[in-house]
């Protein structure tokens, strides 16, 4: 955006930072296709013309959707947030009947109780849907929605932990918010 020469907005104080806030942290070790962020400007600009500034200066691999303008009373992309999307390839071939059985396994559960940072939690609220994707296809693939709100956030790599299923690769595939007007 500095190359862009687009007129971004900064934090105060002895080491100043671009006012630039992701809308959730990546998971290590997972890559993404829906990064979504909010980012604080000095000036209005016009949409259109701050997708043409950027477009030149952002590797190949990252491209702009969308920009929209909102509000500054409007609440941020992180209180908004509800749940992450992710599809998951796993790493060896488990067979569909069997994968489905550990899915639907899981998903009886009353209560996943897990580790984090020192402190017992249930995993079972925050997996939302997990299912085998493209019954034909080797290694299969799992499509997941867990929660991501503040303070009840699913990870997949401990989901699949539980389960006993190594990842060949964890992308998340989208976010999904609440309106503003909630």
């Amino acid at each position: 955006m500095r190359r862009a020469g687009v007129p971004i907005a900064y934090s105060q104080g002895y080491n100043p930072q671009p006012r630039i806030q992701l809308a959730s942290a990546l998971p290590l070790g997972t890559i993404s296709e829906c990064e979504i962020l909010d980012v604080w400007m000095l000036d209005v600009i016009v949409i259109d013309t701050l997708m043409k500034e950027l477009k030149p200066d952002l590797p190949i691999s990252i491209k702009v959707l969308e920009i929209e303008e909102v509000g500054l009373k409007e609440k941020s992309l992180q209180s908004r947030l509800r749940a992450a999307e992710y599809v998951i390839e796993l790493e060896e071939h488990i067979g569909t009947s069997l994968l489905q059985d550990m899915i639907d396994n899981l998903l009886s559960m009353e209560a996943i109780v897990r580790r984090r940072r020192g402190r017992d939690y249930d995993m079972r609220p925050l997996i939302e849907f997990i299912d085998v994707m493209d019954e034909e296809c080797v290694p299969e693939r799992i499509f997941m929605r867990l929660s991501a709100c503040p303070g009840a956030t699913g990870r997949p790599s401990e989901v699949l932990e539980h389960m006993g299923i190594v990842a060949k690769n964890i992308n998340r595939t989208g976010l999904l918010f609440v309106d503003n007007d909630d």
